[in-house]
């Protein structure tokens, strides 16, 4: 938690030097806009220190993103905000469950939420190297264990804070980014929840993004 404090002030701190680092590049500056469509691929591991709980294989949470971004160029420096749907899908096994040996039930999950990423970044030709927090909201979940389906909205926090680091690239109308995401998971929750105890599994996220610029130049 105190890391991602130490992020979120950091970003704060950027974003209140955004004019400085904009006047220190030159006595003029030029701005640009650009907005349009994203879709993003997310594919998520854990590393879960537990003999209760593992999962079913490398890439146990896949996902994907969709909305509009808006972006702010100022010389090399910019500020990008996102609106994205996203929906991500996660298994989990449950090892000897209750007590039970040999007894290893899947339990799959279902999250919708809405992302907000808010990322600074600078440009450097046709690259670009950003980072930001990124806040995400629940709009329902559903669980599938035990040959049973039922809905856990209310069961988990609805907002979570995420964090991202990442490169990209701007090839005309088309954008291309690779970041990397941390922060709190519904997995963990889902853990909690079902055993009854606090896991907090280490996990890491990797999002690839294509973006269509539909604002004309």
């Amino acid at each position: 938690m105190k890391n991602k404090r130490r992020h979120v002030y950091a970003f704060v701190i950027l974003i209140f030097l955004f004019p400085i680092l904009v006047n220190g590049q030159s006595y003029g500056y030029s701005t640009e806009y650009q907005a349009g469509a994203k879709l993003k691929l997310v594919s998520a591991s854990m590393n879960i220190n537990s003999d209760l709980v593992s999962t079913p294989d490398a890439e146990s949470e896949v996902g994907y993103q969709f909305g509009g971004f808006f972006r702010i160029n100022v010389n090399k420096v910019y500020i990008e905000a996102e609106l994205l749907y996203s929906k991500i899908k996660t298994q989990l096994v449950f090892n000897d469950f209750d007590g039970v040996v040999g007894f290893d039930p899947l339990a799959e999950f279902e999250f919708n939420t809405i992302e907000i990423p808010l990322s600074i970044g600078y440009r450097i030709g046709n690259l670009r190297l950003f980072m930001g927090p990124s806040l995400s909201n629940l709009v329902s979940g559903q669980r599938s264990f035990l040959n049973e389906i039922e809905k856990v909205t209310d069961d988990y926090n609805r907002t979570n804070l995420m964090w991202h680091w990442g490169i990209g690239g701007d090839f005309q109308r088309v954008f291309i980014d690779i970041n990397y995401e941390t922060g709190l998971s519904k997995t963990g929750e889902s853990l909690t929840n079902l055993i009854g105890r606090e896991f907090i599994p280490k996990q890491r996220q990797w999002v690839i993004s294509v973006a269509l610029n539909l604002l004309k130049e």
